[in-house]
């Protein structure tokens, strides 16, 4: 099988630790970033024995709050050969940021890395998968080779746009393609909303699903993927202190086991992007 029609799977976690509570919850009390802390500190050494131990590399998304706080495990994560992807300071949305807002945020991450790590990451994931009208520009301006953050596709990466306008009274206006690979993503593949409580109004999150839905759930779409698009880009979403907590890592464990059945590629976002846009027709203009 060519590679550009094997079937890949990436699976990338957004390693929020504590900036997810206060960063977009707003939560701040000892509880709340325990919930945090659980994943540097317990579930992050499981995660890495196990993508170890199959041979498989993953992308981690990660905030400069928790590079910043947790350097050790992001070392690690570099050593083991995984990636490293942008993901805000303290996981705040740039949705209702303006543009030198946006730009404080993405210098701030960047320089987290660059500080601790010595690293410059080619790939970003928003925090809660949503941009700003001025975000792709952005990250093209900053060198980011691909976004992971919108849902125009499933299982097939395609080429971000910048210009959008929304009209109310007549047709949608499409901007212009840019050199930014967008990875799809998608709250279904996301173990967030599966797994975790939330109650901070006016954001109620029930989740606490057993793990069998999800497995269940997860199944059904790689399988459809490989019988159906051929080629297709698997993009699992996880999060360490999600995943990483008692039973739910065998999910992933039985992902990881059921794609190498299905003859899958397992690669990190940056691997799927690059591979796809080596084949890519180059982006087109405002449509």
């Amino acid at each position: 099988m060519s590679g550009d029609q094997q079937p890949k799977i990436c699976i990338g976690f957004d390693f929020d630790a504590q900036s997810v509570w206060a960063g977009s919850f707003g939560l701040s009390t000892p509880t709340a970033l325990s919930r945090g802390e659980f994943g540097p500190r317990t579930a992050m050494p499981r995660i890495l024995e196990l993508l170890e131990r199959e041979g498989v590399s993953a992308t981690f998304f990660t905030p400069g709050h928790t590079i910043d706080t947790w350097p050790e495990v992001c070392r690690r994560i570099l050593a083991d050969g995984h990636e490293l992807g942008h993901h805000g300071y303290m996981h705040e949305s740039p949705v209702a940021l303006d543009e030198p807002a946006e730009r404080a945020v993405i210098e701030k991450g960047l320089e987290a890395m660059d500080r601790n790590l010595g690293h410059r990451p080619t790939g970003y994931r928003s925090p809660a998968f949503d941009l700003s009208a001025n975000s792709t520009r952005l990250l093209l301006e900053y060198g980011f080779v691909y976004d992971s953050s919108m849902m125009a596709d499933d299982f097939t990466p395609y080429w971000a746009r910048t210009g959008d306008v929304l009209h109310m009274d007549r047709a949608f206006e499409f901007g212009r393609e840019i050199e930014l690979v967008e990875v799809p993503c998608s709250w279904s593949l996301d173990d967030f909303p599966q797994f975790e409580l939330v109650v901070t109004p006016p954001v109620v999150m029930a989740g606490m699903n057993e793990p069998d839905k999800v497995r269940r759930m997860w199944l059904a779409d790689l399988e459809f993927m490989v019988e159906r698009v051929p080629g297709g880009v698997f993009p699992l979403t996880l999060h360490p202190q999600s995943i990483g907590r008692g039973a739910r890592i065998k999910v992933l464990e039985d992902v990881i086991a059921r794609g190498k059945e299905l003859g899958a590629r397992f690669c990190t976002y940056h691997e799927a992007a690059t591979t796809w846009r080596a084949s890519a027709p180059p982006p087109q203009g405002a449509r």
